[in-house]
């Protein structure tokens, strides 16, 4: 006779309705704008995801569009998109975990309009509305406006353009947008001195301005 198996009777199963458990949501569901003003009217909207200073957010598909029909750019004052400056210390661009450089929004106000708070919100508000409203996402987005980051000196926007931009910008947007002559830029010390904040720079600035002058007229 075969011996017998030890045999253990298993509790029965309670029964219990099965229940959905959702993974936990994240508090902030939005990515956050901020906007930025610089000497000569210039102006700077970066894109976060969520509180990450550091992380862009998801925009590719907006540029697609502002690519794809010039219109967009000009009805809402969007001159370009550019990489950030890690400080004016240094023409390097920032990075993000990815290895992918940060980038901005940059506009600039017309003659008759001053750089202020009021001005800079509207520009961003009307941006943040076009991404919430018209652009169809590869991915759920939605931007709100957080804060503004200008640097303000005696009531005006203090920061210089080797704060915001890499140094082949800085002549691009110089050459294209502010003066015709490069040479009587860089014989003038208050255009100079607003142009550049750091004195190797400002040293440099002929050569940077020479250089780089036909960058964004070449585009």
């Amino acid at each position: 006779m075969a011996p017998k198996k030890n045999v253990v009777e298993l509790p029965a199963r309670k029964e219990v309705k099965t229940k959905f458990s959702p993974t936990k949501k994240n508090s902030n569901k939005f990515n956050h704008a901020y906007v930025t003003g610089y000497k000569f009217g210039l102006l700077s909207l970066t894109l976060k995801k969520g509180n990450n200073m550091t992380e862009d957010a998801y925009f590719k598909d907006f540029i697609d569009i502002l690519e794809e029909d010039p219109s967009v750019a000009e009805k809402l004052n969007i001159i370009k998109i550019i990489s950030v400056r890690k400080s004016a210390k240094c023409n390097i661009a920032k990075t993000q975990m990815n290895g992918y450089r940060n980038k901005q929004i940059i506009g600039m106000t017309s003659i008759d309009k001053e750089n202020d708070p009021e001005f800079r919100k509207v520009w961003a508000e009307n941006i943040i509305a076009f991404l919430n409203n018209e652009v169809k996402w590869k991915y759920e987005n939605t931007f709100r406006f957080r804060a503004d980051l200008t640097k303000n000196m005696n009531g005006k926007s203090g920061g210089t353009l080797d704060e915001c931009m890499l140094d082949e910008d800085i002549g691009g947007f110089v050459g294209a947008y502010l003066f015709d002559d490069v040479e009587s830029v860089k014989q003038n010390s208050d255009i100079m001195n607003n142009i550049f904040s750091d004195m190797e720079n400002y040293d440099s600035g002929d050569t940077i301005l020479t250089i780089n002058w036909n960058n964004w007229n070449e585009e």
